[in-house]
């Protein structure tokens, strides 16, 4: 029992390096990836395509970086997806997805490139969400508001629309003063 015990808190042990291991080597290639695109802007898209066919695992790490690195807009996000998805098909969806996380404006383009992939043969075909983002000087949204009609209130016969008896039906009131004095008697 004690062989066991002593395997499973050396793998565990191993396993906890190699992470931290993995963290420092992704830092390290965000950092040269965001050094080569300072230094040379016009090939930010061969850089991209040489990091991510070196390191795939890093693939959103190393589009960010890019995207942020060169201050790109949405046509350069485009061409970072692009360079991005043919080093590496199989992280198509992350890499989609963490261009648009960095780049929510891009994200027609992106979902273009991505698009246009799976077309091609590059895989299945998906939507990309845009991250939740709320809209600046926008008036609140009122939840009974529908489009085309505007406010929409209670639905008639329930509560706060017409009554339940029409006017002429109404049930009799007890009253409880004449119950009290018919009690004293």
């Amino acid at each position: 029992m004690k062989i066991n015990i002593k395997t499973v808190c050396a793998a565990a042990i191993l396993a906890l390096s190699t992470s931290v291991q993995a963290d420092t080597s992704s830092e390290k290639i965000v950092e040269t990836v965001k050094k080569s695109v300072s230094a040379q802007p016009k090939k930010v898209i061969e850089i991209v395509s040489s990091q991510v066919a070196q390191n795939n695992s890093s693939a959103c790490e190393i589009v960010k970086a890019a995207i942020v690195a060169s201050d790109a807009d949405k046509n350069l996000v485009a061409e970072i997806v692009q360079a991005a998805t043919e080093a590496a098909p199989d992280k198509i969806k992350i890499i989609g997805q963490c261009a648009v996380a960095v780049a929510p404006d891009a994200i027609a383009e992106v979902q273009t490139v991505i698009t246009k992939f799976a077309a091609a043969g590059g895989g299945g075909a998906y939507v990309l969400a845009a991250p939740p983002v709320a809209p600046i000087n926008s008036a609140p949204v009122n939840p009974l508001e529908f489009p085309g009609q505007g406010a929409v209130g209670p639905t008639p016969g329930g509560p706060g629309g017409f009554p339940l008896f029409p006017p002429g039906l109404q049930p009799p009131t007890v009253s409880t003063t004449s119950m009290e004095a018919d009690q004293k008697n």
